[in-house]
């Protein structure tokens, strides 16, 4: 791959990249960008590597995360720019059969000196996983490497095995004569954060990596919106559209009687209830309970009595024509993928951020 040659791009670069999928990359990336924007310099945002997980504007598949963050730092470059390649969800591999490698490398290249131009900092955020782009000889270490990146590692927190993971990723990287600048866990539950300033960060240390954050763990930030659920699985708000941005944290199936179902519905906090459509009893009780939203499984349309009732309290009634357990497995796909989507998230993740992060000394020599 080209190499940055010195002077040619006169910016510095952060590579954010992650041991496994969902460990919180954006989660470090937004805030990140949004203290060094306050230090009055110009950020940019660079995913080289993506995953199609929505179609743009322009009616190609995109990664999320870039449209996301492109509208948050109100950069100008196009969507092909900032994230150059996008993989589909699956069955990837058959675009890149007979083709020459060294055009990706390019295509990167050339997208990096674009998005470079008059910004003093990139930030750059890896793909799924570390080895994501390996198959085209473009994983995320040699990237960083390629770039002259300060390279940081996010891995959620999984107990003592986590070392193992940590020390496996740092060997993976230096094999590509890239040391790891430190490391970030993420979504560590307060009983453990003792545990890991002193126990883990000292493992840590005994193979040169340094632990620059210690992310807690935090319900608001950890929960789905009933918005980002319902257009997962193909829903139809029929009533309480005003409660769409409610906080979803547990799912509980209504299939027993009202009496029954009301002990744990009424146990529980930011629940979305999945129930029958032809339930109106049990549709009732869920609104008395405050849930958050209500799915209804069948095609099913619920008595027309219970509209006022969920426009009232701004609880969505959504209509999906799976049946409950094929609901179920579509909600279970989208367990933990929270996004940094609306205001109140970024509020909390940025404090969260600037209390647990040693993020001062990440951007001091920028």
């Amino acid at each position: 791959m080209k190499k940055i040659v010195e002077g040619e791009i006169l910016n510095k670069t952060i590579y954010i990249a992650s041991i496994e999928e969902l460990a919180g990359k954006s989660f470090v990336t937004i805030p990140l960008a949004l203290k060094i924007m306050e230090k009055g310099r110009k950020v940019g945002y660079f995913k080289p590597i993506g995953s199609a997980s929505l179609i743009n504007s322009q009616g190609f598949p995109m990664d999320e995360d870039v449209e996301f963050i492109k509208k948050l730092l109100n950069l100008k470059e196009e969507d092909k720019i900032i994230c150059p390649i996008v993989l589909s969800e699956t069955d990837f591999l058959k675009n890149f059969i007979g083709k020459n490698l060294k055009e990706y490398e390019e295509k990167i290249y050339d997208s990096f000196k674009e998005i470079s131009r008059e910004k003093d900092v990139i930030l750059m955020e890896g793909g799924r996983t570390l080895s994501t782009g390996a198959f085209i000889n473009l994983c995320a270490p040699k990237l960083a490497k390629a770039f002259s990146s300060k390279f940081i590692l996010i891995h959620q927190f999984k107990g003592d095995f986590l070392i193992d993971e940590t020390v496996q990723a740092r060997d993976y990287c230096l094999n590509w004569g890239l040391k790891p600048y430190g490391v970030i866990l993420n979504k560590v539950p307060q009983e453990k954060i003792e545990f890991v300033n002193s126990v883990i960060k000292n493992f840590l240390n005994m193979h040169d990596l340094e632990l620059l954050g210690v992310i807690p763990e935090n319900s608001i930030l950890n929960s789905l919106t009933v918005k980002e659920i319902y257009k997962k699985i193909d829903g139809k708000i029929l009533a309480g559209e005003e409660g769409i941005n409610n906080l979803v944290q547990t799912f509980l199936v209504g299939a027993m009687s009202v009496e029954s179902s009301m002990k744990y519905f009424r146990k529980t906090i930011n629940k979305l209830i999945i129930t029958g459509g032809d339930r109106t009893d049990l549709i009732l009780a869920a609104l008395e309970t405050k849930a958050s939203g209500i799915i209804l499984t069948g095609n099913l349309y619920p008595s027309i009595k219970v509209f006022p009732k969920a426009d009232e309290l701004k609880i969505p009634l959504i209509l999906v024509p799976y049946d409950t357990f094929t609901t179920l497995q579509l909600l279970q796909k989208i367990i933990g993928k929270t996004k940094l989507i609306d205001e109140e998230r970024i509020k909390i993740a940025k404090q969260i951020f600037e209390e647990n992060v040693d993020w001062k000394r990440i951007i001091e020599d920028l």
